[in-house]
């Protein structure tokens, strides 16, 4: 057989010389090769170029797909395949080799933290072995809320919407994981645009966090949160412009603050972690003025590119000013 540096010279010699059925012959038997090496990422590459060089070569074009998306099958794992049974179930073969040639592996020994309380993961866990214990701090005290094994996912309350971790999850022993990161939800909106919501579904099947919360007799929210109206002005600090903007306040407590905003996806998407100062006056007493910095704990999406923010001061409101926000909310 021809190596293959000499088959890509050959075909590089057809290409100038405009020999298109040769050329085509020869990427064909080149996309051919490739993926029964299970090299897919050049055999898909070769059949993009296969599309350059001839895109009337329709036979040629049709059967290469078949043949790398054959092949791809013939090489997914089948231990896999039979943990995840009940999601993969409900996928096309299309949507199947999506998801599955997306993710990505990862070994954490025992007691490493995946992801931590309070802070940011966009990352959705697939448990493959192992156990992982799923962590929530109140206070100094951490209260387990589950453990996880094979068969389990973890990480889906932060995966498909914007919002700081609620928990933290820690290995129990030695643990194989297969990942998916966020930025495939967006690639699959034109590879296999069923595929999110499919998965979506799946993951609202399991048990939400705020039920084994309850079941603890916890609270996510350690504080009380008051209605509150009115404009807020923000502004982003990182940034060297510094531009400020108008918002409408939702809620308020001595920890936190959450306001609505309009924005396009793509600038939400860049909200989560950054830090801000925001100020307004508290309805109804005008000398009553609020000034306070902080950090975008989550960012959750509405109507209309409308959005919900959800921020955590940086240092708690004083007792005056939540004294003045109590009477306000019980109309003293």
């Amino acid at each position: 057989m021809t190596d293959p540096a000499t088959q890509e010279n050959l075909l590089e010699t057809y290409i100038k010389e405009n020999k298109k059925e040769l050329a085509v012959e020869l990427l064909f038997d080149l996309i051919t090769q490739n993926a029964r090496a299970r090299d897919f990422s050049k055999a898909e590459a070769l059949r993009e170029r296969l599309f350059e060089v001839d895109s009337m070569a329709l036979n040629a074009i049709v059967k290469s797909a078949e043949i790398i998306e054959t092949e791809k099958m013939a090489a997914v794992d089948p231990i896999h395949l039979d943990t995840w049974s009940h999601l993969y179930k409900e996928l096309t073969k299309t949507e199947k080799l999506a998801l599955y040639y997306e993710m990505k592996t990862a070994t954490f020994e025992v007691e490493q933290i995946i992801f931590h309380q309070g802070e940011l993961n966009s990352n959705l866990y697939f448990i493959e072995t192992g156990r992982l214990n799923m962590v929530y701090r109140k206070g100094d005290h951490a209260i387990l809320l589950k453990s996880l094994g094979p068969g389990d996912i973890a990480g889906e309350d932060t995966f498909f919407s914007r919002s700081a971790c609620t928990t933290s999850l820690v290995s129990h022993s030695r643990v194989n994981l297969n990942f998916l990161e966020k930025s495939v939800l967006q690639k699959w909106q034109a590879d296999a645009p069923n595929l999110n919501n499919k998965l979506h579904d799946y993951c609202l099947k399991l048990e939400p966090l705020k039920d084994l919360l309850q079941k603890k007799q916890l609270e996510r929210r350690t504080h009380t949160r008051y209605a509150i109206s009115g404009e807020a002005v923000v502004k982003i600090t990182e940034t060297p412009e510094g531009k400020a903007f108008k918002c409408e306040l939702s809620d308020i407590s001595v920890s936190g603050v959450s306001f609505v905003m309009n924005t396009s996806p793509q600038s939400a998407e860049l909200l989560l972690g950054c830090q801000l100062s925001l100020g307004f006056m508290l309805p109804p007493a005008a000398e009553s003025r609020i000034d306070q910095n902080g950090s975008i704990v989550g960012v959750h999406s509405g109507l209309f590119n409308e959005y919900l923010i959800n921020v955590k001061w940086g240092q708690p409101l004083s007792d005056d000013i939540m004294a003045t926000i109590r009477s306000s909310a019980l109309g003293v």
